[in-house]
Formats: structure tokens, sequence, C-alpha cells
């Protein structure tokens, strides 16, 4: 029997030209698409005695149509053997491109034919490209975004007509978590974060890498290059290296312009990770450090200290400096621009182990620009803390797991523009507490595991009576007190 499997599996040592040029493919192929679809309108309305003039023009439009598919076909072939598709679809797809480019030629030389014979099968023959278009379009979509793309959302009424089984209910991405213990670890925490970011890319019938992340036997399988996780070690498994790279670097995961993971689900894949990247365990059968506990708790429904819906004010600010952005990311730094429309940045140190006086120097020249600012599980030094203060235009502090003391709070009470401030697991008592009262724009206050007590943050509560602080609980993770007079 024939087959073109061969032809179509990805080959060894592709050239990186064939690779670049197959890249073009998607914008190619838009072209000869748009060219028979016009040929095929102007014949419809050229049955008009008064518009028969118009297929004079379809010869050159059908010949650029030709043209146009060849180029896609031959743009195509090379995007094949970038692999990462499902080859019994590619087949079909490839197939159905090549049908489009011959019948599109086979119509053109029908169109310019002075034969009688050869003008009546023109129409049977040009109205098979046409159909072929479609079909070819359905599969290239298959392809790329999944085989029910285009019938997700389809009625019921139509479904039937189309018979089409009946709609099943999306599973839902962020699953309802009311106690975070009784949560199973992979299904309600780990498939939610990887549905979301990675499954798109990675599934059934869209493997790029030759990598499935859509069930766990798939996930351990790994992709061409082997296993992505090495359980026990989430610092050894490429799934955390790739998540951790710069976001313009090539091996960065998920792709730039994709939905991007949030801190607390990068440090929960960690943690799974090294807690043996278990499949059917709860939380309350695993080992859940201090550190840890707010980070899972995040996941309550309501309860996501990581919720960055609500979107930073437009602030007119110069772009910052390549130079200084390259130093920071030289030290592991996650530095990543909060919109494509201006020039604000999210700074991040979760992938930074050490971080010194002297390296706090470099913050300086992107502190105008920075409005989101994570420095968390580490010391930090004097030096430090007094840059942050300098921040002006800075809304999100995260000072969690630090050194923090109250003395550092007298230096950054001159964030007016804060809004969102994480001290959680510090050493700030009542004292330091009253020198946030000047941040009248503060929102949110964590203050777990720290020595604030219920009446300090009372106090700081009727000089913010705006603001939601909480105390949380050193007893069970996930349970919050929330201090708030609000009228």
């Amino acid at each position: 029997m024939f087959t073109i499997t061969p032809i179509l599996g990805q080959i060894e040592n592709t050239p990186e030209w064939v690779l670049f040029l197959g890249r073009f493919h998607p914008l190619i192929v838009h072209f000869p698409i748009g060219m028979v679809i016009m040929a095929a309108i102007i014949e419809v309305f050229a049955r008009s005695p008064k518009l028969q003039s118009l297929r004079e023009a379809n010869s050159f439009i059908l010949l650029w149509g030709a043209l146009g598919a060849t180029v896609a076909c031959i743009a195509g072939f090379m995007l094949s053997k970038s692999g990462g598709y499902d080859k019994e679809s590619l087949k079909v797809h490839e197939w159905l491109g090549y049908g489009v480019a011959v019948s599109s030629w086979i119509a053109y030389f029908l169109k310019r034919s002075q034969t009688t014979i050869l003008h009546k099968i023109y129409t049977p023959i040009f109205t098979g490209c046409v159909f072929l278009i479609f079909a070819a379009g359905h599969y290239g979509g298959n392809l790329t975004h999944g085989s029910d793309y285009l019938t997700q959302y389809m009625p019921q009424p139509i479904r039937s007509l189309a018979g089409l089984p009946v709609q099943k209910k999306e599973k839902q991405t962020i699953r309802k978590i009311t106690d975070i213990n009784q949560a199973l670890v992979f299904e309600d925490l780990v498939q939610p974060a990887l549905e979301q970011t990675c499954i798109s890319c990675h599934n059934a019938e869209k493997q790029k890498g030759d990598l499935r992340m859509d069930t766990p036997e798939m996930l351990l399988k790994g992709g061409k290059n082997g296993s992505i996780l090495v359980t026990g070690k989430a610092e050894d498994s490429e799934m955390i290296k790739r998540i951790h790279l710069p976001l313009e670097d090539d091996d960065h995961m998920p792709p730039k312009g994709k939905t991007q993971l949030s801190d607390n689900q990068m440090a929960m894949l960690r943690w799974w990770i090294n807690q043996g990247a278990p499949f059917n365990k709860k939380i309350a059968d695993l080992t859940v450090s201090e550190d840890m506990k707010p980070v899972l708790a995040s996941f309550i429904s309501g309860a996501n200290t990581e919720n960055k819906e609500d979107k930073p004010a437009i602030i007119n600010v110069p772009k910052a400096d390549a130079k200084a952005i390259d130093a920071l990311r030289k030290i592991n730094v996650f530095v990543m621009p909060i919109a494509q429309e201006n020039n604000l940045l999210e700074i991040s140190f979760i992938n930074v182990k050490t971080f010194t006086d002297e390296q706090a120097t470099l913050l300086t020249p992107v502190s105008q620009q920075t409005i989101w600012l994570k420095i968390s599980h580490l010391a930090i030094g004097e030096k430090t803390i007094t840059e942050i203060g300098k921040f002006n235009n800075l809304t999100r502090l995260h000072l969690e797991y630090t050194n923090t003391t109250d003395v550092d709070l007298k230096k950054i009470k001159g964030l007016k523009s804060l809004e969102y401030l994480n001290l959680i697991g510090t050493s700030v008592s009542d004292i330091g507490l009253k020198e946030l009262a000047s941040l009248k724009k503060l929102k949110k206050l964590y203050l777990w595991q720290t020595k604030v007590t219920p009446q300090g943050a009372a106090e700081l509560q009727k000089a913010l009576p705006e603001t939601e602080i909480n105390l949380g609980s050193d007893t069970m993770i996930g349970t919050t007190r929330l201090i708030s007079e609000k009228k």
C-alpha cells in the first residue's frame, strides 16, 4: 500500500534555511486562498449579463492563485520538517494542499483554452478547487488549534444537524478549591496550570518537540530530548529550567505571547516535582514547608494572593536601558514587560538564590519602569531596601520570607503608588506597621506569620479604611482572617 509517512516524518539535521522558510507557510497560504475565492465570487456575479466582462479578469487571478498555492505547498512541506504535528492530520492536509495547487493550475489552463469541450469541464474542476480550499483550511486549523476548534462552541441544534455528539461541558481550567489540604495535587493544581499554559501546544494532535503534556503517562514520557521531569529534583528538570529562562529566549516556555505561569504556579510546580511528582496524592499526604503554605493557600477559591487582574495604571515612562536589563538577567533576575503598549516592567527574584547590597545598584536604572517587584526568600541588605524605596511607580511589592524589619518599613513608607504589599514570614511588628499609614493607595496587605497583632492591624485599619489587611493563621493552610471596617 502506498504511504507517504516517511516523507512527512521529521528529517534529522534539517537545514536551518528549510525550517526558516517553512515558517512563512501561514503567511503565504492566505494569498492563494484569497485569489481562488475572489475568482469564485467573480464567476458567480459574472452570470449576470451586465457583469460578464468580469470573467476576463479570472485568468489573471487564477494564475496568481495557482502560483501562490504552489509556493504555499513548498513552504508547508518545509514547515512539516519541524515536527510536532499529528502525522495523520498532516498527511491529509498536505495532500489537500497539493490538490488545491494542481486543480488551480488545471482551472487556469482550462479557462484560457479555446476548446468548447475543455470549457465545459472548467466549472466542475474549479468548483472542486474551491471545496479543496475549504477542506485544506479545515485540516490546517485542526493542526494548529485542535480538531474541535470549529465545533467547540457550536450550538446544540446545529451539532445535531451535523451529526455531532452532544457537547460535554467544558472542563474548568481553575477548579474550585475550598479545603487546600484535601486537594489532589496533580488534578487540582498541576493539571489546571498546564491546561492554561502548556497543553495547547503539547496534546494528542499538536506535539511541539514530540512532547505531550495532556496525560500523566505522556508527561512522564517526555519529548524528543527525553524526560522533562526529574522526580525529586526540580532544578534538574527540563520543564522548570525552561519556564525560568528569560522571556525573550527562544527556549523559554510558554513562548513569548502565550499565557505565562504565575510565580505561585511556578513555585507549586517546583514543590510538586521535589515531592516526587505524585499524580494521585492529596496535599495532606505530602510535606508542606512553612514557605509553601501561603503559596498553596493562594489556590483556594477567592484567596489567590497572586491575582493580577487589576490592570496597572498607564504611566508614560521611557524605555528601560537594555544593558541594565541584561545585567539583571545575568544574575538570574526575571524581567518581563507588563504589556506591549507601555514600557512598564515586572521584576522577580524567584530564581535568585543570593542577592547582595552591591548587586542592589543594578535595580537603580530600572526604578522608574518597575511597577511589580518580587524579592522573596532572600536576605535583604540595608542598601537593597533603600533602593526599593526609590521605586516611585511601584504598585506591587513582595517581601515575603525576607529579613524585613520594622526599621525597613520606614524606608518604603514613601512608596505612594503602592497598592499591594506582601510581608508574610517577616519579623515586622505593630511598631513598624504604623509606618505604613502613609500608603493611602494600599489595597492589600499580607501579614501572615509576623509579629503583628490583631490590635496593631486594627489601628492601621483606622488610618487605611479601604485596605484589606490579611493576618492569616499559623495553624491551618489557607485559613485567613480579614480585618476590614469597610462600610
